[in-house]
């Protein structure tokens, strides 16, 4: 099989060293490309060396070959797909075969030889079945082709073709597929749109990647398997019922609580008689979904919020302050989901209660209740936040680690502490209040407000808020972009501009308190639904309703025949509201 025809080509010069940095990342973490997969099981290794010299490894590891394997398996998994399965793919074609198992960094280090990885591919949805990928590595001609393969004529996570990543004499990163049929595809395109645009994209960054990768800490496949299973027994009720006590987006909250608690789970499979302690629980989520899982344990607020209603008894909710005595003697794991004031004390909380703790940072928070001051300005405020939690629950005498979860958010980075300390926990805990003297000299640990401040842009001053809009109409009609009224007289709908553009013509004054509310600019303009439509980070002007589309606004005013320059676009019979 020869791999000769081009799906894309780089223009720019690529190094020996990024390209198979580069390629190694995508094998090793394939679900950050596509999304149809949610992991790969750890790969399995081989130097591969042929007794005939004729032999070529990349025709022999074909589709076909790979399939009448697969159906001798029970199921496919990491447990099947062994040594075994390799030789059996190979020794047909040369009885003395040489199979040698190796590691990654093995493959790494030489420049020549021929080697082939396994893995299992976990798709995300349900009813799409596990593939088992092959890659095979020639390192002297520094070229790699990948396929992927499962029993199943359905639905498949990977092209279903065999594909080629290669490095050529002029120093350039071609994909190259071995016939046209398979070029005249969507999965090619695929490839040349997501895949070489991705590869590209590392190779081009200073920055190296991240060496924490998600879900290190757990199995991979067992994470996967517990995600899907709770997804569906929880997560379309609660979707459901999400809007009828909340504003807030349940596609989000729901299934990224459901992927912490599947985390969780996974965690502590191995751990007896499991209690937690969910401390700054928010709408209470988490504590919900493991109290259904038979995990004992409740959750700990300043306030209660709306969501709480909707949970049965069974869900232990508590509304409480916590100040830095606070102690839970009957804990065995300390929970911080996004605890935010909290997130510095839970290793302290931790430590005096003498229990493990998972803390998963988001906003920067010191111990007084005042934002995190950033110490180390080389890194990111959240990384150097991160380092920060890092240290405090290190001082604790925690032997800590780190994985980064599978959740919709940037801010996914969670840090384990398991206790590390016998005789000396004392002489730690008297460390560590010493630390908290330090800290707290000049001012106490301040609890969040047990009543939630309104910050939705709705306590703005109204004469502020009403210039605000003149402002963003003014910028949107100076595009001018016209159609014609009922009268037959132009009507200028104007242009759609970036809402950074928008806050370019905001006065600072006005600007400062914008920053106070959630969500600034956006939230305000989303208040005013009936004049602007926002959609993909683009604001425009939005039609005025007409009465046949809605009548529930025929007592308010019209804006448009008030401020529009051309008024409105209708005639007071025909607009949703007032003239």
């Amino acid at each position: 099989m020869k791999f000769e025809i081009p799906l894309a080509t780089s223009s720019s010069i690529v190094s020996y060293e990024k390209f198979w940095h580069s390629v190694m990342l995508y094998h090793n973490r394939p679900h950050l490309v596509n999304r149809k997969i949610s992991s790969a099981s750890a790969s399995l290794f081989f130097q591969v060396t042929f007794h005939s010299k004729t032999v070529q490894l990349q025709e022999l590891l074909n589709r076909s070959a790979l399939l009448y394997e697969l159906r001798k398996l029970d199921c496919i998994s990491p447990s099947n797909i062994q040594k075994e399965f390799v030789i059996n793919l190979l020794e047909s074609y040369d009885k003395k075969i040489q199979l040698k198992e190796v590691s990654e960094h093995d493959c790494k280090l030489v420049h020549t030889g021929t080697f082939v990885s396994l893995k299992v591919l976990y798709p995300r949805m349900k009813n799409c079945p596990n593939a088992v990928e092959i890659v095979t590595f020639d390192k002297e001609h520094n070229n790699v082709v990948f396929l992927a393969v499962s029993d199943s004529d359905k639905q498949f996570v990977a092209p279903i073709f065999p594909y080629e990543l290669s490095l050529t004499s002029n120093s350039n990163l071609v994909i190259n597929v071995s016939n046209f049929d398979d070029a005249d595809t969507v999965q090619a395109f695929w490839l040349v749109e997501k895949l070489f645009t991705k590869l590209l994209k590392w190779i081009e960054s200073e920055k190296s990647e991240s060496h924490i990768q998600s879900l290190s800490l757990i199995e991979a496949e067992e994470y996967c398997e517990t995600y899907i299973k709770l997804k569906m027994k929880y997560g379309p009720k609660l979707v459901q019922d999400w809007p009828k006590v909340s504003s807030t987006d349940p596609q989000k909250y729901v299934y990224e609580d459901i992927a912490i608690v599947s985390y969780l789970l996974c965690l502590w499979k191995n751990e007896p008689n499991v209690k937690f302690v969910d401390c700054g629980c928010g709408n209470g989520l988490l504590v919900h979904l493991l109290n259904q899982e038979g995990y004992e344990g409740f959750g700990v607020d300043i306030r209660q919020r709306p969501m709480w209603h909707i949970y049965p008894k069974s869900t232990i909710l508590k509304v409480e302050a916590l100040s830095p005595d606070t102690v839970f003697p009957n804990s065995t794991w300390i929970i911080g989901n996004h605890s935010d004031e909290l997130t510095p004390w839970i290793p302290v909380f931790a430590l005096k209660s003498a229990c493990n703790f998972f803390v998963l940072p988001c906003c920067p928070y010191d111990f007084s209740g005042q934002k995190f001051i950033r110490t180390n300005t080389a890194l990111s405020a959240y990384a150097d936040y991160l380092l920060y939690i890092e240290d405090v629950s290190k001082q604790c005498g925690f032997q800590v680690a780190i994985d980064k979860l599978r959740i919709p958010s940037t801010k996914r980075t969670c840090l384990i502490g398991k206790i590390n300390f016998l005789e000396n926990d004392k002489e730690v805990i008297e460390k560590i209040n010493k630390m908290l003297e330090v800290k707290l000299e000049n001012c106490d640990f301040t609890p969040r407000n047990d009543v939630e401040k309104v910050r939705n842009c709705t306590k703005l001053n109204k004469n502020i808020v009403s210039n605000i809009v003149k402002i963003c109409v003014s910028k949107l009609l100076s595009h001018e972009d016209f159609m014609k009224k009922y009268n037959g007289e132009l009507w200028n709908k104007g242009g759609s501009f970036k809402i950074a553009d928008l806050v370019c013509e905001i006065p600072k004054e006005y600007l400062s308190q914008l920053k106070q509310e959630c969500g600034g600019l956006q939230t305000l303009l989303r208040n005013h639904r009936y004049l602007f439509s926002i959609a993909g980070g683009f604001v425009q002007l939005r039609l005025p309703h007409t009465v046949a589309e809605e009548t529930k606004y025929l007592e308010k005013p019209c804006w448009f025949v008030r401020n529009h320059p051309n008024g409105c676009l209708f005639d007071a019979n025909l607009c949703g509201y007032q003239h």
